[in-house]
């Protein structure tokens, strides 16, 4: 690999245009807002601070270790249906999340994170840059929610926590997946699932110093027989990952009182109608998804013609 320093490779990216001053002072306090949305504080950079996040995650974060047999979060060409798909021939199921996930990972654990990669970055200079990189990248010593940077640093902060689990699965026969902040681990057999719990909590402080934990509020095991929800989605007893029924219900009463009673469309959908158009496209992209066949179903319940408009929020609605 040929690296070249920082400072250079700005400059070629964006032919001399572009200056952040900030990156020698590692102060980026006027270059973002604050919001309170359902209770947690997102971060909103401007203009300036994007493009410079642009820059870092094409020569910085894209080049940081991760595990891509395990984590589905954040990666072109894989989602959260990948992440659910491994685990359709398996009986018994264990799941939770990571407590506060974004806002735990630290600098001191973005810092480690970034050294442990530098011999694949194309940066010459990173150490030299290092501290006040870490700096534009955190929010109060913390990876923020909001910033287009965090995603990818929280997949490679857990870098080493991913690739000791993985190993203690494999020798145990037992599929991993991580979606975000979310863990799934299932099996054939009960004995390791119920293992795994202890062991999940015990490799994610000792590779984090102690700074993350998991929710055991969330956390649920599970086995067939049962319904077998993951990330939203509900594994079929044939094997097939699709939507949840709840969800579906909830859709095809729209769509009904859409052909049906305008009105009361509004009152269940949104606040006024381009919103309700914005929350069923949205359903539907994620529905096709998971599992297309139903938007087929759909099609032949309600039309082809509602059910593509909605889909492509078209304008003609």
């Amino acid at each position: 690999m040929n690296k070249r320093p920082l400072k250079e490779l700005l400059a070629a990216m964006h032919q001399g245009k572009f200056e952040f001053p900030e990156l020698d002072t590692g102060d980026v306090s006027d270059l973002y807002e604050k919001k309170i949305y359902n209770d947690r504080e997102i971060y909103i950079p401007n203009k300036r601070l994007k493009t410079f996040h642009s820059f870092l995650s094409l020569f910085l974060l894209e080049y940081l270790h991760t595990n891509n047999e395990v984590v589905f979060s954040y990666r072109k060409g894989v989602n959260a249906v990948d992440a659910v798909s491994k685990h359709t021939s398996s009986k018994y199921f264990f799941q939770t999340d990571i407590t506060n996930f974004f806002n735990s990972i630290d600098a001191d654990l973005v810092t480690s994170t970034i050294l442990n990669s530098i011999e694949t970055c194309p940066i010459s200079d990173i150490q030299s840059h290092i501290t006040n990189i870490v700096k534009i990248l955190t929010i109060n010593n913390s990876v923020p929610v909001g910033f287009s940077t965090s995603p990818l640093l929280s997949n490679a902060c857990l870098f080493n926590f991913d690739n000791e689990l993985q190993k203690y699965c494999i020798e145990n026969k037992l599929i991993l997946s991580r979606y975000s902040d979310d863990i799934i681990i299932s099996s054939l057999e009960k004995a390791p699932i119920l293992e795994a719990e202890i062991y999940v909590e015990r490799l994610l402080s000792k590779h984090t110093n102690n700074k993350l934990s998991i929710n055991t509020k969330k956390s649920k095991h599970t086995q067939t027989g049962n319904k077998i929800k993951l990330l939203g989605m509900v594994i079929l007893p044939n094997g097939k990952v699709s939507v949840d029924i709840k969800f579906k219900k909830d859709t095809e009463v729209k769509l009904h009182f859409y052909l049906t009673n305008k009105e009361k469309f509004n009152e269940i959908s949104g606040p006024d109608l381009d919103s309700a158009i914005e929350k069923m496209s949205g359903q539907l992209n994620y529905y096709n998804t998971i599992d297309p066949s139903y938007l087929d179903k759909l099609r032949k319940k309600y039309g082809a013609t509602i059910v593509d408009m909605f889909l492509h929020k078209s304008d003609k609605l």
